[in-house]
């Protein structure tokens, strides 16, 4: 069986460089229903494919898993 690949965009707050952009990255792609993230330092945005549906709540607490950046980027629909 295969799996249906599922792709949202958010909209990512308080990027500033691309750094965030990688930091960002790395954090989301930690979560397992992930596949793939990418993050536009331009439009602020990202667009995330998941084998299933991540709550949004879910995906912020990717972001604040890292003690130093907890609560610097906040995570919303477009």
């Amino acid at each position: 069986m295969k799996l249906k690949i599922m792709k949202h965009t958010y909209s990512i707050t308080n990027m500033g460089c691309t750094g965030c952009v990688g930091h960002i990255k790395e954090q989301i792609e930690k979560h397992p229903d992930v596949t793939l993230v990418d993050v536009s330092l331009e439009q602020n945005e990202a667009a995330i494919n998941m084998n299933k549906h991540i709550p949004i709540a879910e995906l912020q607490l990717c972001l604040d898993k890292d003690t130093e950046y907890a609560g610097r980027y906040a995570i919303s629909q477009v």
